[in-house]
């Protein structure tokens, strides 16, 4: 087992004794390997509170998330070593700034290898590998981080933790402010390291369409409370979902449309628009 929430509280303190909620009772077990898992909730659900917890950035006012066997709980433990935790468990900030500080990306990429002791020649490696998988050239390792695109800065910000080669790679938000093309481009990314590493990637997202069609297993945080733990098909299929504040993805609220506007006999659950077109042609030639 990768990562094991047992009954995890988080508060906030507040002015004086009063204290804020953000994670409430949460069990949780997330396998080392080879899950796409989607992290979702509303806005202030508890979705970036949960992620921080995962590499012990932040502990738990109660209950206890075990590492890779090491267990993280309110008391610090002063034995144990929660840098190396943080290296098998990589988390990337929604806003790539918050990562990027250097005057080149390929001292940018280094920073966390030279952190851990890697000698300067092993780190440029580990840079130009690291770079190489995210999509971009060698040409990219002498530019100003601050001068990339946005995409850019992104790739650039999550192959400075792929640097690390964690285990697991948490991803805040990895597509927020990308256009369409953008979005597909990271996720097809993101596919692509599961598939030729089998680390386990975590995504926190509000696009129910990369949820759909891209996760294997979806995580739903309503008030910090864990209220679903399944696939995308039988997410959109629970009766709960606009509860809990989710839209349904485009492909299938459009195929649901058609279905109750024109009687047709329809299966809306279709993840991708290629399978949307699909089933309406099915439909249309059906005596």
């Amino acid at each position: 087992m990768g990562i094991q929430f047992t009954k995890v509280n988080y508060r906030y303190p507040g002015w004086g004794r009063e204290t804020y909620g953000a994670i409430a009772d949460v069990t949780l077990s997330i396998s080392a390997k080879d899950e796409f898992i989607a992290l979702v909730g509303h806005t202030g659900s508890g979705k970036s509170t949960l992620a921080q917890h995962m590499n012990a950035l932040m502990f738990p006012t109660s209950g206890t998330v075990e590492i890779f066997g090491i267990p993280v709980t309110a008391k610090r433990n002063k034995k144990t070593d929660y840098n190396s935790l943080r290296k098998r468990v990589g988390l990337v900030f929604q806003f790539p700034e918050y990562q990027l500080f250097e005057e080149t990306v390929e001292k940018d990429i280094m920073f966390g290898p030279r952190n851990f002791r890697i000698t300067e020649e092993d780190a440029r490696e580990m840079a130009k590998n690291a770079l190489k998988m995210v999509g971009l050239s060698e040409n990219y390792l002498r530019r100003n981080p601050f001068n990339l695109s946005g995409g850019e800065k992104k790739r650039v910000s999550i192959a400075g933790i792929l640097a690390m080669n964690p285990d697991v790679l948490v991803l805040d938000e990895p597509t927020s402010g990308l256009d369409p093309r953008g979005k597909h481009t990271l996720m097809e990314l993101f596919r692509s390291i599961r598939e030729e590493t089998g680390k386990t990637i975590i995504f926190i997202t509000h696009d129910m369409d990369l949820v759909y069609r891209y996760a294997d297993r979806v995580l739903v945080l309503e008030a910090g409370s864990l209220v679903f733990d399944g696939t995308p098909d039988k997410l959109f299929r629970d009766p709960d979902l606009e509860r809990w504040h989710l839209d349904y993805p485009a492909t299938l609220s459009v195929l649901d449309n058609v279905k109750k506007s024109l009687g047709w006999d329809l299966d809306i659950y279709q993840n991708t628009v290629g399978k949307a077109a699909d089933e309406l042609k099915r439909a249309v030639r059906r005596p």
